[in-house]
């Protein structure tokens, strides 16, 4: 959790980049008071392109958290929390694609992060940001220091990552950062099985029951849909990529019956885990439906899917076909 080079740190005499201060300096807190910095961290890691890690910077554009605040884009790393409605939330938490969004550019962070002697908020760029907390991870700084030894600090606010709290944070902010780009959305899933690479449609659709007919014994099936991250779309928080989500998979043939329930550990390529909440399991929109399923089947079968839900979708056809 660290600032990014060039982001500026509220001081008694205004505001000075991360990186010209030095041990002993004041500071100023977001609550106002004055206060000294006893250490800072320094390193330098490199953020690969689409290979998201502790050293991928977000950026918090201008305003995002309210009226000029930041006062800048203000670039910090994922799991740099925020201080908003009393509680200290990591920004990855409330990256929304808009207003606050991942800096995927491959390129070396210089990092930096600034500690006093009890763990507080600071004002960087204009915004409340935490000071540096010792929770066991002063290795990710390559500079020598001497507090190894001291004992974990203690949050100086709640630090939530989910919950009502962040859901309504996340919630306000996103609206707070004006209409969703032009995106055309649909409600329909596209569902199909890929059998043995060949596209299959449903052949009776029932509520949220899809039943598709295989002439002969299948060697490989794929469920297949469209599939986005809501939080993308400004949908939900939810960072994953979501296709449909499974609650049951039932095979019938001639005097037989089988079926797998969602939690079973068998649906796992292209599944999510396992939510015993609602007894789903989403898959990534393109789930293989396990060969199990199909041991010592010899004629023609009906396999019928379950869902527990879908979502909306960016329906890049619609863009296709209007281009």
């Amino acid at each position: 959790m660290c600032f990014c080079r060039g982001t500026l740190i509220r001081t008694p005499d205004g505001e000075v980049p991360v990186e010209y201060l030095a041990i002993g300096d004041p500071v100023v807190t977001w609550g106002g008071q004055t206060r000294h910095i006893t250490w800072i961290g320094l390193g330098r890691v490199l953020a690969t392109r689409g290979r998201r890690n502790a050293a991928t910077p977000v950026i918090v554009r201008k305003g995002a958290l309210g009226q000029n605040v930041p006062h800048r884009d203000l670039h910090v790393t994922k799991g740099h929390s925020l201080f908003l409605d009393g509680a200290l939330i990591p920004v990855e938490f409330l990256v929304n694609h808009r207003s606050i969004l991942w800096d995927d550019r491959a390129h070396e962070v210089s990092i930096y992060h600034i500690e006093l002697a009890t763990h507080d908020v600071l004002v960087a760029n204009g915004a409340p940001a935490e000071s540096y907390r010792d929770d066991g991870n002063r290795w990710l700084f390559q500079n020598a220091n001497s507090g190894w030894g001291l004992a974990p600090q203690s949050p100086c606010a709640p630090v939530l990552t989910g919950g009502e709290l962040v859901d309504a944070a996340w919630r306000r902010l996103l609206e707070q950062a004006g209409p969703r780009p032009g995106v055309p959305l649909t409600g329909d899933p596209g569902l199909h099985l890929l059998v043995d690479r060949k596209r299959l449609d449903a052949t009776e659709l029932c509520q949220d029951t899809y039943t598709f007919h295989l002439n002969t014994p299948p060697g490989s099936v794929r469920l297949v849909s469209r599939a986005s991250a809501p939080q993308e779309l400004g949908i939900a928080r939810d960072p994953r990529v979501l296709g449909v989500a499974v609650r049951q998979i039932v095979l019938a043939q001639t005097g037989q019956l089988r079926t797998m329930e969602a939690d079973d550990v068998c649906l796992a390529d292209g599944y999510h885990g396992f939510e015993s909440d609602w007894g789903i399991r989403w898959t990534n929109g393109d789930a293989t439906v396990p060969g199990e399923l199909f041991v010592g089947t010899t004629s023609a079968s009906t396999l019928s899917v379950f869902l527990g839900g879908s979502t909306l979708y960016a329906d890049f056809g619609d863009m296709r076909r209007e281009a």
